[in-house]
């Protein structure tokens, strides 16, 4: 066999090996979607049972994933199964995530404690940023949001546990905030968010998640807030005492990813 007749067979084995392959992996990527179709379609079966009990329709819910420590293609995995709304809780995976995941019509949403000189970077990405707990911080927001152009929906964080390593607005600190946070016109106040508390029983965790409504209640009224509407809690682990008190966004991590990846 000539050299050239030599290298025409080994070409062709070797675009055989690579389109057969591209075949598996393709093959394997399909039947991870099946499987997250397939679980994203059961949690919404759940959510559904769950807000139908309490007299609510699946629709007054909105589903975040949190992606915290998941790469992006399995981010995108989830964005093609339906859910939409992306949760981050680091300013700098967000962004990288946001870079990697353009093409796709992903709502950003960040949901961790924010440094204010990390606001510059995510405020021309994010739909809802859910973690605003001090004066400070608002402003800066506001300053960048008037930078960009836009007018940014936020929401006040409570600490609802007392935990001091939580973070959040004391409850009976809320009132002086908004009222503060009101008076910044390129930020648009929308509700609350909290955090139950570790370890606690489902009597307290619906006890913190009742005390989070009752403020947003309170407060919508004593300013004549139309909008303020919005209650941010609940988790993979109690987002059914959530649906059942009035959340209107859970915040869902392991529900949909599964465990977070582990690196070596």
């Amino acid at each position: 066999m000539s050299i050239f007749n030599t290298i025409m067979h080994e070409s062709a084995s070797l675009f055989r090996f690579i389109k057969l392959f591209a075949q598996a992996n393709l093959q394997h990527r399909d039947g991870i979607m099946q499987d997250r179709s397939a679980l994203l379609a059961q949690l919404r079966s759940e959510i559904a049972s769950y807000a139908m009990r309490a007299g609510r329709a699946l629709s007054s819910l909105t589903i975040v994933a949190i992606s915290k420590a998941q790469p992006p293609e399995r981010i995108a995995d989830v964005v093609r199964a339906g859910i939409t709304d992306i949760g981050e809780n680091y300013a700098q995976e967000l962004v990288a995530k946001y870079r990697a995941l353009e093409h796709l019509p992903i709502r950003w949403h960040f949901v961790g404690r924010l440094q204010t000189n990390k606001v510059k970077f995510i405020v021309p990405i994010v739909h809802l940023v859910h973690s605003v707990d001090r004066e400070r911080l608002a402003h800066e927001l506001d300053r960048e949001a008037a930078r960009v152009g836009k007018r940014l929906d936020i929401l006040i964080q409570v600490n609802t546990s007392g935990e001091p390593t939580k973070g959040g607005v004391p409850p009976h600190a809320v009132h002086e905030l908004l009222g503060s946070i009101l008076q910044m016109k390129h930020l648009e106040p929308r509700g609350l968010m909290t955090l139950a508390g570790l370890g606690q029983g489902s009597e307290e965790v619906r006890h913190e998640f009742r005390l989070l409504r009752t403020l947003r209640d309170e407060l919508a009224h004593d300013f004549g807030l139309e909008h303020f509407t919005e209650l941010s809690m609940g988790m993979s682990s109690d987002y059914p005492i959530a649906i059942e008190e009035g959340a209107t966004i859970l915040r869902l991590g392991t529900r949909i990813f599964g465990d977070r990846p582990t690196h070596a």
